[in-house]
């Protein structure tokens, strides 16, 4: 059984345009991470009801994974928890870490990193582990969190993918620490009522769904000037058609960036709260940033 750090997650690309059959581009966070700790949990961090929920499943016969739930239970009845620096409510895969460490310590046998011809059906058991926080969850969260590579989705297909070489005099990309957590659940509801418009749906495909998938395969080419150009357009159409999900404190410097070309700011997730993602592509993070009390955090 293992216990290595699992790091969290981020969607580059891909925030609710995933939804509307868009390209999406996940990358492993590895400054953010979970690891197994023993003694007593913080506040918010005991596993007693998950575990039992999850054997409960296997006794059942209802859970797809192959987990040795009975060990898990035991373990956390004996102080195990899952000691963690990603913010809960952030978009960065607090849950999607969890599930997946679990995963990586119980499951007997477990379907191995390098095996992409099962990555569906790691995928399928995933998402059940991770919907017991969610309600419903697509697995791709912790697929990603367990897999700790980059992956693509494209056309509901998940794979590897490899990001070309960077060079150091291109554009930065940071996080934005907005210090509000959020719920991911009700904004992605608020999200598929409002496609349920003929006309919502047509411009968030044609002004969202088109550019991030431009920015997805520029950011893996590392053809600087599209991505430039796609940031340009995503964090527009952002602030058009979801305004109410960009924290009201952050408008201002959102349309600074803009009006500047200094830096864009776009969604991280759901939006609403927890983290915003900024680029910037003259790599400087530039003083009114600062002053909005925008808090970069470490490169992507």
């Amino acid at each position: 059984m293992s216990n290595a750090r699992t790091p969290g997650k981020l969607l580059l690309f891909g925030e609710y345009t995933v939804l509307l059959g868009s390209t999406a581009l996940a990358l492993p966070l590895p400054h953010l991470f979970g690891e197994w700790a023993s003694g007593t949990p913080p506040p918010g961090g005991d596993l007693l009801p998950f575990a039992a929920h999850l054997h409960r499943l296997s006794q059942e016969g209802r859970l797809m994974a192959p987990l040795d739930t009975h060990q898990f239970l035991q373990e956390v009845k004996s102080g195990l928890y899952f000691s963690s620096n990603i913010p809960v409510g952030y978009g960065a895969g607090s849950s999607g870490a969890l599930c997946a460490a679990v995963y990586e310590r119980y499951a007997n046998p477990a379907i191995p990193k390098d095996n992409t011809t099962a990555l569906p059906t790691l995928q399928q058991q995933l998402a059940q582990l991770e919907s017991y926080f969610h309600g419903e969850s697509s697995g791709a969260d912790p697929l990603i969190c367990y897999l700790q590579h980059p992956l693509l989705i494209e056309h509901n297909v998940i794979r590897p993918v490899t990001v070309a070489t960077r060079s150091e005099d291109r554009g930065l990309f940071f996080l934005v620490d907005t210090g509000i957590s959020r719920r991911t659940a009700p904004l992605v509801q608020q999200f598929k009522a409002q496609c349920e418009t003929d006309h919502f749906r047509e411009r968030a495909l044609r002004q969202l769904s088109t550019p991030t998938t431009a920015a997805t395969h520029a950011y893996l080419e590392q053809n600087t000037a599209g991505l430039e150009r796609a940031l340009l357009q995503i964090a527009t159409a952002q602030l058009n058609l979801l305004r109410d999900f960009i924290p009201t404190p952050f408008r201002t410097a959102w349309k600074e960036g803009l009006q500047s070309h200094q830096y864009y700011l776009k969604l991280c997730g759901a939006g609403g709260g927890g983290f915003l993602i900024g680029y910037s592509p003259d790599r400087q993070l530039p003083a009114s940033v600062e002053a909005h009390r925008l808090h970069p955090l470490p490169e992507v």
